[in-house]
């Protein structure tokens, strides 16, 4: 059952359990009122016969009757008439147990997405499936019991021209027609060679009207064959001795994600905030970046190459089949990447095999030994999707009872230790065995790592009432108070202004004129905001804040964002913003100057501009927080190498210059001195970026101090 648990809820594994072993029992029983072996001999000689055998028909495993993997039959012999024919069930069971290949039937059809009935629940998902006599294809794409869910296309059988596409016609399949197993064969990718630079969709056929993947002789690679193609669709997350330990960074070129919340190679991250926040521009930023913060620029694949990139168009994004987001990376010069995209108005199976699509073809680059950044743009097609399997193969029926002591509508379970709703722990599983395909493999599998930074939006107003006087979460990047959005306080007249003098009186009252204009045209710009915030495609892509915060639980930190605009860029929140893997993670010549006490520096500020008194101290802590937001200040389309972010970080930790100052005279000051690095020490900078793990060695130091 290990290997299906990602794919059934506890309800299910352990009805499927108690099937099991009525099963083996019934058998048992079966075996020990068989008559001896010469008693069927014994009748015969006597004139007596047995009764006309009944035959069934099932597949093996390892006999291929035709080139779609048909099998040939065998036929089992009921003897003895004192034992009852075995029910269906129980002769399905049996087959299960000899391996044999078995046959379903299609229960209902949704689009693309097959429902189906009689299709055990270890046939992995990547399974193919022939459905029908139209020519149907169906990859299995999860289970839950009682049913099975496959995507439908035609195609893609290394017979047919051209790609495969999806297939919901409803002449093609349609209720009640027979499934059957191909034994062994599952979907695969096209070869890593044949997607880079590439814009592909959920089944490898090309978006970019280029020429097909994978392709030979004018028709597409079989799907099933593992020659010639990539990685599974499907794939088993990497076993813990597979893995590695996350100990090289990845750089985002993103000040605020590479300082304040270090990326490893092989981590999966969150990059989560409300609409507005343009979190899958800052997705498309660190695609862009690995070809320009490692010094790589212009350099295809090889083994100096950049950080191979893979960007899942999957959500909003895929309004023009991820077209925009290609031109995009194509644009800014990124190297070495795919775009995995599907249709706009894909169903959510269609979204969900996108998704797994996505990863597929960064597992085909990692099984090469690449290091491999996957940026996906949505989780709603994951989510989703398990919310589908539950409508489609309901299971939690219960009774409705009106008394005090009625049990919950949802029925509780333990997983890992916990005491849970069942639907959320089979949804947990669902999720986590995609999310733990992301890891860094250990070096007999070639060392290779798959990084992932997922984009999830959550509802508007999700996370405001953490704010303390607009302040609260220390955001950084640019400061609370200046964002254009602050709330305009308009003042009261103050007490006796009727006994000041006329000249007093017209002075404040200018004042207070001027305090509603400017709260009048604050009001009306926020307005208009909304108004265009609503009408952005991402809207239809918000998850509620429980799901964001169970995301958060299952993936190695996330990046809160708060607030974004092109001035200035995204603007984080340090207290909300954390890193799970921490300093392994992180860049060696970023924690050689300290950078961890960074975070510490902002929350304080924050706490004292709250909760602390007027003083020295509070202006001394003022000011540094002023100073860290300068600094890590960026603005979209903007990459900052290693090597800059170094010598800025030196500024702020070990100079005195960066002291007393604001936010743009802290940001005027560290370009300065990249510019002064660049040209009196290049190849300090240029050892800083090609040995990001190295920490500072003393001579490094020594020059940097030389700067200041």
């Amino acid at each position: 059952m290990a290997g299906v648990s990602h794919a059934m809820s506890p309800a299910s594994v352990f009805a499927s359990t108690a099937r099991r072993s009525a099963r083996l029992f019934t058998a048992a029983a079966r075996l020990a009122h068989r008559p001896p072996a010469g008693a069927a001999c014994a009748s015969r000689a006597a004139g007596i016969h047995p009764p006309v055998c009944r035959a069934r028909a099932f597949a093996h495993p390892g006999s291929h009757a035709s080139a779609r993997g048909l099998h040939v039959s065998r036929v089992r012999a009921v003897a003895d008439p004192a034992v009852p024919e075995p029910s269906e069930a129980e002769t399905r069971a049996e087959a299960d147990e000899a391996g044999a290949r078995r046959a379903g039937v299609v229960h209902s059809v949704e689009g693309s997405l097959a429902i189906l009935e009689g299709i055990g629940g270890d046939i992995k998902p990547g399974t193919l499936l022939d459905i029908g006599d139209a020519g149907a294809t169906g990859v299995l794409l999860s289970h839950r019991e009682p049913k099975s869910f496959a995507l439908l296309y035609v195609g893609g059988d290394g017979e047919t021209p051209g790609a495969p596409r999806l297939a919901s016609d409803e002449s093609i399949t349609k209720p009640g027609d027979a499934v059957v197993v191909r034994t062994n064969a599952r979907f695969h990718m096209p070869p890593e060679s044949d997607v880079v630079n590439r814009r592909i969709g959920p089944l490898g056929e090309p978006l970019d009207g280029g020429s097909v993947p994978g392709e030979a002789d004018g028709k597409f690679r079989d799907a099933a064959s593992k020659t010639g193609s990539g990685s599974e669709l499907f794939r088993e997350p990497p076993s813990v001795e597979d893995r590695k330990p996350i100990t090289t960074p990845l750089v985002t070129g993103v000040k605020p994600i590479d300082i304040l919340t270090p990326v490893g190679r092989g981590q999966c991250m969150l990059l989560t905030g409300e609409v507005g926040t343009n979190l899958s521009e800052l997705g498309l930023n660190a695609v862009v970046a690995q070809a320009k913060v490692s010094g790589q620029e212009g350099k295809q694949s090889g083994k100096n190459a950049s950080v191979r990139c893979v960007y899942g168009a999957v959500g909003a994004a895929a309004f023009d089949s991820g077209a925009n987001a290609f031109a995009q990376l194509k644009e800014q010069g990124a190297v070495d990447f795919t775009v995995v995209s599907c249709a706009p108005d894909a169903s959510l199976a269609e979204r969900y095999a996108a998704t797994c699509a996505a990863f597929a073809v960064a597992e085909g680059a990692r099984g090469e030994g690449k290091d491999v950044l996957l940026v996906l743009d949505d989780f709603t097609g994951l989510v989703g999707f398990s919310r589908d399997m539950a409508r489609l193969s309901p299971q939690l029926e219960m009774a409705e009872d009106d008394s005090e002591d009625a049990p919950s509508a949802e029925q509780m379970v333990e997983y890992e230790g916990m005491i849970i709703n069942a639907l959320l722990a089979e949804r947990r599983r669902f999720l986590g065995m995609t999310l733990q395909r992301v890891a860094r493999l250990n070096d007999k599998l070639g060392g290779g790592s798959l990084t992932l930074l997922g984009v999830m939006y959550h509802e508007a107003g999700a996370y405001r009432g953490k704010r303390a006087s607009e302040k609260n979460s220390g955001t950084v990047g640019e400061a609370a108070d200046d964002d254009g959005d602050a709330t305009v306080v308009v003042p009261a007249l103050p007490a006796g202004f009727d006994d000041m003098p006329e000249a007093t009186r017209k002075k404040i009252e200018a004042v207070i004129e001027e305090r509603k204009r400017l709260a009048e045209a604050a009001k009306a710009s926020r307005a208009e905001k909304d108004a265009a915030l609503s009408a952005a495609p991402e809207n239809d892509f918000t998850q509620p804040r429980p799901l964001v915060e169970e995301f958060m639980s299952i993936t190695d930190g996330q990046v809160f964002v708060e607030s974004f605009s092109r001035e200035k860029g995204w603007g984080v929140s340090v207290k909300d913003s954390v890193s799970r893997v921490g300093s392994p993670g992180a860049a060696g010549p970023l924690t050689s100057l300290n950078v961890l006490q960074l975070r510490l520096d902002v929350m304080q500020a924050d706490d004292m501009s709250v909760f602390g008194g007027d003083g020295a101290e509070k202006d001394g802590m003022r000011s540094r927080s002023s100073a860290i937001r300068g600094f890590l200040r960026q603005t979209p389309g903007s990459f900052t190498k290693l090597s800059q972010q170094t010598v800025g970080l030196y500024a702020l930790q070990r100079t005195k210059e960066m002291s007393n100052v604001n936010a743009e005279e802290a940001a005027a000051f560290v370009a300065a001195a990249v510019a002064k690095a660049e040209a009196e020490i290049p190849e300090v900078m240029r050892d800083i970026d090609a040995h990001p793990s190295k920490k500072l060695s003393a001579e490094a130091q020594e020059k940097l101090a030389g700067l200041f």
